[in-house]
């Protein structure tokens, strides 16, 4: 029982003093959380006055200021919805090399990739690099390794599935990569690479094994 001395004084529908413990004090008058709700309309018309004031006065502070200085002020503001709108334009320009990089504009990017991701999607990937000459080869290392390095510079807000796919796939894509220089390098014309050409392949290859062991070791600090 709630002593009169801390009790709500509204009155209740049948003409009782409320029986509950006054949270308010509304107009002069102690209101327990049920009876302050009557004056909810009044506090949010009181809230958005002074917020409005207060937002105003600040305004009118900002505009005196130099505009070197007033320019400072609104990026630090907005600077959260910069960085927003940033990391989404990232992530749309890295799923799109991803996209380009495994031909789904052919199968259609899939809504969900998982493990069956590498069985489906490589078979294509290995019969495609098989049919280049050795210059779209090299172009074709680098064009990996570049890739892996942006995953691995922007992996906190890049999409997950590609991380998961690119994670999935990179020892066979190693593996792959290294057969094909294998084959390119025993071949005749017009496959056959001088020294000059081979020494180029191999330092592109050493870099494409460099950033995928980064990648891997990244990806499995943070999501394994």
């Amino acid at each position: 029982m709630v002593s009169m001395k801390y009790r709500c004084a509204c009155i209740t529908h049948k003409g009782y003093r409320c029986k509950k413990a006054f949270s308010f004090v509304c107009n002069k008058t102690k209101c327990c959380f049920i009876h302050a709700k009557a004056y909810l309309n009044y506090v949010l018309t009181i809230q958005k006055a002074y917020k409005g004031y207060h937002c105003r006065k600040y305004v009118k502070l900002l505009a005196k200021l130099p505009c070197d200085i007033q320019g400072r002020i609104l990026f630090y503001i907005r600077e959260s919805l910069y960085n927003a709108r940033r990391n989404k334009c990232i992530q749309a320009l890295l799923t799109r090399k991803f996209i380009t990089f495994f031909g789904f504009p052919i199968f259609g990017f899939p809504k969900n990739l998982d493990a069956h991701f590498a069985n489906v999607f490589l078979s294509n990937y290995r019969s495609s690099i098989l049919t280049m000459n050795k210059a779209q080869f090299n172009e074709h290392v680098l064009y990996i390794a570049h890739l892996y390095k942006l995953y691995t510079k922007y992996i906190t807000i890049s999409n997950v599935d590609c991380n998961y796919s690119l994670y999935v796939i990179s020892t066979i894509v190693k593996k792959d990569i290294e057969e094909c220089l294998y084959y390119y390098h025993h071949s005749e014309e017009p496959y056959l690479y001088s020294n000059e050409e081979l020494l180029v392949l191999h330092k592109n290859v050493f870099g494409l094994q460099k950033n995928i062991g980064v990648y891997n070791f990244e990806y499995e600090d943070r999501f394994c």
